[in-house]
């Protein structure tokens, strides 16, 4: 019979939930945790990192890799017929890393509605942590329609970006505005409609108020 001992050799110590064969422990402020009169063999593990903690790698007494759960085999390596030392603890080491919170972000788009073939136009939008309202400065967005790709801007000091485009072929469009996000931004994307080619009620109901007015006389 043997102790084993689960270590946190790496990131968060205290309170790391450590189960071994459906019986639960948690670790101490210098990041151990043992289980004693335990029997040479095979036995099922697990380890849960407190909130804001995850598993990052894990290893047994011999340096075999454990992985965030599953067995683990008591016995002397070396000497596979020889039993495990009871004066040694067997040891299972893990390392975990800290949960980058991201902070949410917004981002908009803007442009025409209808543009004509290969005629120039602007994109702009506007990037921004969602929760503060607060601009997002020297932050890239790739612009793109329908998966083909414009180009890419950087936000300027109050967040805002610009890019120049034009669209060669007659159809209707999907802008798209990606912002891929950071370690600590989370990413977003906006979309806006666009045609090319389109015909403009606005000329027509014109004409027709004219001759209206033409035909009152």
């Amino acid at each position: 019979m043997v102790e084993v001992r689960f270590a946190s050799v790496e990131g968060v110590e205290a309170g790391i939930k450590c189960t071994l064969d459906s019986v639960v422990k948690y670790t101490d402020e210098a990041g151990l945790c043992s289980f004693f009169g335990i029997s040479q063999g095979a036995h099922s593990y697990s380890v849960e990192a407190p909130a804001g903690w995850k598993f990052d790698y894990g290893y047994d007494y011999f340096n075999s890799p454990l992985s965030e759960s599953g067995i683990t085999v008591i016995e002397w390596v070396p000497y596979p017929d020889i039993p495990f030392p009871e004066s040694e603890p067997w040891m299972m080491k893990f390392g975990f890393k800290e949960i980058s919170i991201s902070i949410p972000t917004t981002l908009t788009i803007s442009a025409p509605a209808t543009v004509e073939p290969e005629e120039t136009f602007y994109i702009t939008g506007i990037l921004y942590e969602t929760n503060t309202g607060i601009p997002i400065t020297n932050q890239i967005i790739d612009l793109s329609y329908n998966g083909v790709t414009l180009g890419s801007a950087m936000t300027g000091i109050d967040g805002d970006y610009l890019i120049q485009a034009f669209i060669p072929t007659v159809g209707t469009y999907t802008l798209k505005a990606t912002y891929a996000g950071t370690t600590t931004l989370a990413a977003s994307e906006a979309t806006s409609r666009v045609s090319t080619g389109g015909i403009s009620l606005a000329p027509i109901a014109a004409i027709a108020l004219i001759a209206y007015a033409v035909l009152r006389k």
